[in-house]
Order: C-alpha cells, then structure tokens, then sequence
C-alpha cells in the first residue's frame, strides 16, 4: 500500500509502566517490545494528581484528544460526554479533509463526517454508536462485559457473543483471529480464567481490526486506544506466577503494532500517563451496582463505570438530594462508605469509598461469611437518628466483591514516536499538548 507523505499511526497505550516493560522484555526476549521501546521518545506530564478526581485515563483521554487541559474541558467522569461543540483532533483533522479512523479513545463523541472512515467508541460510552452502523455487532458484547463482568446474564451474553461472531468475520483476518483465540483458550486451561487473558484477547482482536480496516479502506490518521496493559497492572502486577504470560501476550500487541505501523509513513505511541506498583490492596464493588443501590435510593438510570462507581440520574433535584442525603450519612468503621459529587440538578457521581489491606491481607479472598458479617452489622449504620436506619448486612453480604489493586496512578508519562517531527524540539510536555504534535504534523496551525 503506498504511504503517503502525512499518513500517522496514533497508538495510546494506556498507563504501562516503562521500566516494567524493559526489565521484562529483557527477562523474556521480547524483541517486538524491545524495538518499539528503543525509538526516539519524550516525556509527558500533567498537573492532575488525583487518581479517582483527575488523574485518570477518561480524563487524561480528552486532554490529549481536544488540546485542553481538564481545568478547561471539566470532564472528569467515564462516560461524560463533551460538549457538542468542542473539536477533537479527528474532527479537527476531517474538517481539513483528512480521513480518520478512531478506535476505542475514552470519552470521545462521534461527530459524522464524510472524512471520518471509522469510529469505534470505548466500551463505557452510552450515548454513541459506531460508525459504520454494523460495526455495532462487534461493540455491544465487550460494552455489556465491561460493565457487568463481575455478575452477568449467561443468556444476553451468549446471544451477544453470537452477535459478535457472526460481524467479526468481516472485520479481522481469520488466520490471526483463530492464532490468538487458541492462544487464550491454551492459557485458560492451563491456569484458568483470568480477567487479563480477555483483556489482552480485546486488544489483540482490536488491532486485528484495525489491520483489516487499514488495508481495506485506509485513512490518513488512524488512532488506537488499548487497555490490557493498564488492567494488568492494576489488578495482577504481583502474580509472579503469570508474568511470563503477560509478556507473551505483550509482545504480540507490540508484534501487531510494528505489523500495523509498516503501512504509515510516520507512528506515535504514548500511555498518557503510568502506574506503580504498591503492596496489594482490596476495593469493594457491587456484583451488580444497579440492584444493590435499589435497595438504598430510587432512581432513573445507573451508568457504571469501569471500577466501583458511575453516574446516577434523577428525574428531578428533589429526587437527586434525597439520595444524596441517604447516601451520605453510610458509614464503617467511621468512614463514609459512598463518595458523592454533584454533577447536576439531577445527576451525581458515586463511588465506594471503602477499601482494606487489613481483613483481606491473605491468599484466601473467600473470606468467611460469618467474620464478614460481623464486621458489617457491627459498622454499618446511619450517622445520624433522624433519617429512617437501613439494614443492609445481609443484602450487602452476599451482593459484594473485592477486587484486588496492584497498581496506581502516577503523572508522567511518555511519547515515542518514528519519522515524526517534535514541535519545537521540546524534551517534555504537558499531556493535551499531543493534540498540537498532530495538527503540527498535518500542518494544521489554526
């Protein structure tokens, strides 16, 4: 396929760890991973510090994607949709008619232009749809698993899976799809079912995708977005026991993305921010967050986001403050069991304030029900007499997991990039400056 002289690569791998990588790579003689972190990079940044309010990748996402930072932009929850008028890059781009593939960026909107070739929204997103319209057979399986992974219906996720099947012929080279879906189904024989193995399944399908789609109908700018490294670590960075399979699985995604990167003229890879690694910790998550807040508060709609919280909406403020009111005075151990933030008059952001390194520090997550039980009858309990008390040990009991952490948020970051002219040579930058390196390489100035 001729390349022409502009044609950009854009891969955003989220939050991996550069040093992890290397040390592993070496480890494990992961040559593709090796020769992607052996080009020319620059550091990134940005002045978000807080895991769980700014730094995060639905945040971070839109910096880079729309040039501005969050205290600009005010996206600050997955699934937060930007303002209609608001240009990203690929609108940006298309409206100099530049084709654009977009797969997968957190918190984007589909805006339709004859010059966007593709548009595939991340898996949190409730308000797009793909673009071509067919490319929804693909989506809605790993948009429901996302958010019901923890407790799902077998019966809606086989006729999904079906869905799923039956589109993705048309969208990936059979050869590879069948090699890496023997590839996950050799592991989980062999050491079970992990979250990470259909993690790295999505990615490796994804970019199998995009392969096809790139050879079939190329665009000019192509963007990726790609999270099995940043689940990873977040959840298994200590199981010491699947590392070598993780860097398997690893330099495969690299080996697809040099395969990918041969057909542009130019590339840019970047994790908009990293992850460290820290002692493991335990946070607690609904198995199935809209049942279990229904007992507590009513409500219109739930969108769950990707760990232990998501929005609420109300049909009115009335409604809206009397939840707040109740979930707000939910405490344990003296700790507010909900973090609430009002977004709107009839909608607020929810999290599960509760975590514990100390009732679960073991390699038994089975934990007794009877201890457990114990320490929520003995600590949960409303602050205040004057509202009605609620007892929900038992509901809470059997309706909550824990789910491990292994990993956190940290503010720098990296770029690396081939055949790419850096904008003023600078050595470091600020994340959403990105956005001005690829209008800068189309000779977009405005």
């Amino acid at each position: 396929m001729n390349k022409k002289q502009n044609d950009l690569l854009v891969i955003y791998l989220n939050e991996f760890n550069f040093k992890f990588l290397l040390n592993g790579s070496k480890k494990y003689n992961c040559k593709n991973i090796l020769q992607v972190l052996n080009l020319k990079k620059i550091k990134t940044y940005t002045k978000d510090i807080y895991q769980d309010v700014d730094l995060d990748p639905w945040v971070q996402s839109v910096s880079i994607n729309t040039g501005m930072s969050s205290k600009k932009h005010k996206i600050l929850k997955l699934g937060q949709p930007i303002k209609k008028t608001q240009l990203q890059i690929w609108d940006k781009l298309s409206k100099n008619k530049i084709s654009c593939s977009v797969w997968g960026t957190m918190n984007s909107k589909l805006k339709k232009n004859k010059y966007l070739n593709y548009y595939f929204p991340d898996p949190w997103n409730f308000r797009d749809s793909t673009n071509p319209k067919n490319l929804m057979g693909l989506y809605l399986l790993p948009n429901y698993y996302a958010k019901n992974y923890l407790k799902f219906n077998y019966f809606k996720f086989i006729y999904l899976s079906i869905l799923f099947f039956s589109t993705i012929f048309n969208y990936v080279n059979l050869r590879i799809f069948i090699n890496d879906l023997f590839l996950s189904l050799r592991l989980i024989i062999k050491i079970g079912i992990k979250n990470f193995i259909l993690f790295f399944l999505f990615d490796q399908i994804f970019l199998n995708i995009l392969y096809k789609t790139t050879l079939k109908k190329k665009s000019s700018f192509s963007m990726i977005f790609l999270n099995s490294i940043a689940h990873y670590q977040h959840n298994n960075w200590n199981e010491i026991e699947n590392e070598k399979y993780f860097f398997l699985y690893v330099d495969d995604i690299f080996k697809k993305i040099l395969e990918i990167k041969k057909e542009f003229k130019s590339f840019l890879l970047f994790n908009g921010f990293t992850q460290k690694k820290i002692s493991r910790e335990f946070l607690l998550r609904p198995k199935d967050p809209k049942k279990f807040l229904v007992r507590l508060i009513k409500f219109k709609k739930l969108e769950q986001d990707m760990t232990n919280g998501g929005l609420l909406f109300f049909d009115d403020t009335k409604k809206r403050n009397a939840a707040v009111k109740i979930l707000s005075k939910l405490s344990c151990f003296e700790k507010n069991i909900f973090y609430i933030q009002k977004v709107n008059p009839k909608c607020i952001f929810y999290k599960i304030n509760l975590k514990s390194n100390k009732i679960l520090n073991s390699n038994n997550l089975n934990i007794k029900k009877k201890y457990l039980k114990k320490y929520l009858i003995e600590n949960i309990k409303l602050k205040k007499k004057t509202i009605k008390q609620i007892d929900i040990s038992d509901y809470f009991i059997k309706n909550i997991k824990f789910i491990k952490s292994t990993g956190v948020h940290i503010p720098e970051g990296l770029v690396f990039y081939d055949n790419l002219k850096i904008l003023n040579n600078k050595n470091k930058i600020e994340n959403h400056k990105i956005f001005e390196f690829l209008s800068y390489h189309f000779k977009i100035y405005e």
